[in-house]
Parts: C-alpha cells; sequence; structure tokens
C-alpha cells in the first residue's frame, strides 16, 4: 500500500513510499495528505455572506459596515491660524499694558483713554477672523491635536478673553 507524503524541504516535492517507511518518514517530520483535505477545516456557522461568521478570515461578524474611526480633518491644526491667533493675543497684551498704566495713572478712576482700550480690546477679539482662526483650533471647547503645550495653552487664553468680552 502507498501513502502519499509531503515533504518538508524547500521544494515541497510530493514523494510516494510504501506502508513500512511511511514510519521513518514521520520521524524526518513529514505529514501525511489527509491532514492537507477539507474534513478539517472548522466552520463557526452562519452563511459567510450574511456576516453571520464563516470561515476564518471571510468576514462575518468580524467586518464593520462603517469605518471605526472617521477621518476628521477638523481635528488637526493649522500653523497659519496658531500664527494668527498668537499675533492677535500680543497685540491684546500690548494694549492691556497700555490699559492697566492707564488704570494707575488716574487711580483707577475711568477716563475716555480707558474705555477707547477696553473698546479696542472687545473688538480685537470678537472680530469675525479671530473668531474662525479660533473655532478652527478648537473642538467641543478643546484645542485641536497638534498643538504644542504653549499653543493649546494660548488658544485656551484667547478663548477666556473673548468670553470676558
Amino acid at each position: 500500500m502507498l501513502a502519499r507524503l509531503v515533504c518538508k524541504a524547500a521544494s515541497r516535492q510530493v514523494c510516494s513510499v510504501s506502508a513500512k517507511s511511511k514510519l521513518a518518514f514521520s520521524r524526518m517530520g513529514l505529514r501525511s495528505l489527509s491532514s492537507y483535505t477539507s474534513n478539517n477545516i472548522t466552520y463557526s456557522g452562519g452563511q459567510a455572506t450574511e456576516g453571520q461568521g464563516g470561515y476564518y478570515g471571510s468576514g462575518g461578524s468580524r467586518a464593520s459596515l462603517t469605518p471605526a474611526s472617521e477621518h476628521r480633518p477638523e481635528m488637526l491644526a493649522l500653523a497659519a491660524d496658531v500664527q494668527t491667533i498668537s499675533s492677535i493675543m500680543v497685540e491684546v497684551e500690548m494694549l492691556e499694558n497700555l490699559l492697566q498704566s492707564e488704570t494707575e495713572e488716574n487711580q483707577g478712576a475711568i477716563t475716555s483713554r480707558s474705555i477707547e482700550l477696553r473698546g479696542s480690546i472687545k473688538k480685537l477679539m470678537t472680530s469675525p477672523d479671530v473668531m474662525e482662526c479660533l473655532n478652527r483650533l478648537e473642538i467641543q471647547g478643546e484645542p485641536v491635536w497638534g498643538l504644542s503645550s504653549d499653543e493649546r495653552d494660548l488658544v485656551k487664553l484667547a478663548r477666556s478673553k473673548i468670553n470676558e468680552c
């Protein structure tokens, strides 16, 4: 009686061997072809096309109709927006320093210059350009990804200044 064996050699040759020498080949690490038949494939149940399981790798319950995460480009910061907010905040800081020195000179009294400086700060912070930049730099009230810790603090400070106005 002949048994067909698959040699584990690199050439993957099919060898014909007598039943007596089958034992000798099995010691050398050879396997009979019976282990490669369809009788050993495990089926998990259901129809693979209906998403109820199927053969491993066929999809089924592992397949997802919608991707796990969406592509959301608005979650990344743009360098131009960071630069715009940075320059605006430098200007606001300068105006606030002028307002503070004006208040100290007049011992806390409200003057026309202090009113003008407060109006300038409010106008600058609530301008549509600043609001659009800040809205692009925030998602659900938090700074977007891709910002350094200093830039995140700058975005939070800008939002607090807008809320003060």
